[in-house]
């Protein structure tokens, strides 16, 4: 069986106060069968093998600098590093 890691992100559900202020969303890279594209980020979802970096919620800013844009930019480094 043949595997391939991807990036993935979903919107973060947060608590109190913390929706006021912005949008929140997930990152994480996945390893997943060739060819399937999960439809969330969760050892249960078909066709994932592992999670292999979640990030938590990060903030969506509206500069690259944001905590999001980060996250998307080290996702891809390790996806860089581990394949």
């Amino acid at each position: 069986m043949e595997t391939e890691w991807i990036v993935m992100t979903s919107s973060a559900k947060v608590a109190g106060k913390a929706r006021k202020f912005g949008r929140y969303r997930n990152v994480a890279v996945v390893e997943v069968e060739a060819g399937k594209r999960p439809a969330m980020i969760s050892k249960r979802a078909r066709g994932l093998i592992r999670i292999v970096w979640h990030s938590g919620s990060r903030s969506v800013g509206k500069t690259d600098k944001c905590q999001y844009a980060a996250a998307l930019r080290h996702a891809q480094e390790i996806i860089e590093k581990g394949t």
